[in-house]
């Protein structure tokens, strides 16, 4: 049913019509519009809940559905919703961004740090080592047709034997020496973290008092964004 109109025409006849409804819709469809990232865990509950396009949309046409518009035509009136939506939109986005966080509302305090470190090792060893010998041989033969009951001759006084028939003796010696060295070197490195996450309240403020600042704090945006001049001048508001 056609509602009839007192200056120019009423939003519910538009949306009854299958091509002015479509054109609204275009109208409505390029605003830029925040939205919740789906891959956020949510633990508290208090996030706000952000609203589709369309069900943004629907809130705005429903609470003016039966207002004439604000403009002598239909072309006009598509060309001030579309350029308001995207002029007020910006705003209205940082809000539903700041009301989208997820929080406890009786904790004063929730801090995480991190401690992150470093272990360096390095070292060095060298050993170096010397080592000598020395070595003498000592041989010496002695022949005597004439045998004694005691022979007792010294290397060094062999020279004295007088009663061998034949004696002879030799004398050897050397030495040996060396140096050795060993180097070697050894390294380590490593990295330490540490989370510390501090949560909960610490008495400063009391978990009432918290939530009554909370409760002051929660809107209703999708209400700001009906309510807002730019929109509400687009309808005649005549009851």
């Amino acid at each position: 049913m056609i509602i009839p109109a007192r200056y120019t025409e009423v939003l519910d006849n538009l949306l009854r019509n299958e091509q002015s409804r479509a054109e609204i819709n275009s109208a409505l469809s390029d605003y830029p519009l925040y939205a919740t990232d789906s891959s956020l865990t949510r633990t508290y509950g208090t996030a706000y809940q952000v609203p589709t396009r369309d069900e943004l949309n629907a809130k705005i046409l429903n609470h003016y559905r039966y207002q004439e518009i604000g403009v002598e035509t239909f072309g006009r009136f598509l060309f001030e919703l579309r350029t308001a939506m995207n002029e007020i939109m910006p705003y209205y986005n940082q809000l539903f961004y700041s009301a989208d966080q997820d929080f406890n509302p009786i904790y004063n305090v929730d801090y995480r740090k991190t401690i992150m470190g470093s272990q360096n090792a390095n070292s060095n060893t060298t050993s170096t080592g010397n080592d000598s010998a020395t070595n003498e041989e000592f041989t010496k033969t002695v022949n005597s047709k004439t045998p004694q009951d005691l022979l007792n001759i010294s290397n060094t006084g062999i020279d004295s034997v007088n009663y061998a028939d034949d004696a002879g003796w030799g004398k050897s010696s050397g030495s040996t020496s060396g140096t050795n060295t060993t180097t070697g070197n050894s390294s380590s490195n490593g990295s330490t973290s540490s989370i510390e996450t501090t949560k909960g309240n610490f008495g400063v403020v009391s978990a009432q008092d918290l939530i009554l600042k909370y409760r002051e704090t929660i809107i209703n945006i999708e209400q700001q964004i009906i309510n807002d001049p730019r929109i509400k001048e687009l309808f005649m508001l005549i009851f």
